[in-house]
């Protein structure tokens, strides 16, 4: 006897597979669309691949990392051996814009992300984090595909949920949507990236955490 209930369990399971692959595409090309390059991860040994060919490509000569859960920390020390680095969460905001000012790379947690839109919600409640997203010339946002949403307003809507359970009390975050690098044109309308913030935004989804 065939057991259906098993197909039907197996059909859904592709099913969900399939919509998370053309979340991501439709994310990454959006991605793109913003001058932000994007980057898949499978494992932990993959992740730390990636950000090593990233500290490679924009070989920078110091790096600060801030708001990084333990599974992700761990790997961000990791591929960080050998380059002057420094984990900059709660410092007081002067020493934190005195190190993260020299910084030429930073890396940072983002919570959610908005396939549709291309764009990635940061909620800081540490002022360092919300500095090494912006201070550096290159910007490193490592994102969970459990938080990758369809759109911005279903971000949104979950970034309302977030603050309501929040249990910090009064103390309220920052929260930055971000779709790439800045950029401006001069009066002949030609458009330079990076001017207000990153010269370089690089997403790491990591579809395994």
């Amino acid at each position: 006897m065939q057991d259906y209930s098993r197909s039907a369990t197996s059909a859904a399971d592709e099913g969900d597979k399939a919509a998370a692959e053309s979340s991501i595409e439709v994310f990454f090309g959006a991605l793109r669309d913003f001058h932000s390059v994007p980057h898949l991860a499978g494992d932990a040994k993959e992740t730390v691949d990636v950000l090593r060919e990233i500290l490679a490509e924009s070989d920078p000569r110091s790096v600060v990392a801030a708001g990084l859960p333990i599974p992700a920390k761990m790997l961000v020390e990791s591929a960080l051996k050998g380059v002057n680095h420094k984990f900059v969460e709660d410092l007081n905001s002067s020493e934190a814009v005195g190190i993260i000012s020299k910084a030429d790379l930073g890396i940072t947690w983002a919570q959610l992300g908005a396939a549709g839109q291309g764009c990635i919600v940061e909620v800081a409640y540490d002022e360092a984090v919300k500095l090494a997203s912006s201070l550096p010339r290159v910007h490193i946002a490592m994102l969970s595909s459990k938080d990758l949403l369809p759109d911005l307003a279903t971000a949104l809507a979950r970034v309302g949920e977030l603050l309501r359970e929040d249990d910090r009390g009064q103390r309220k975050p920052a929260v930055s949507i971000i779709s790439g690098p800045s950029k401006t044109a001069d009066i002949e309308m030609n458009l330079v990236y990076g001017v207000h913030g990153p010269h370089a935004l690089h997403v790491l989804l990591l579809d395994w955490l």
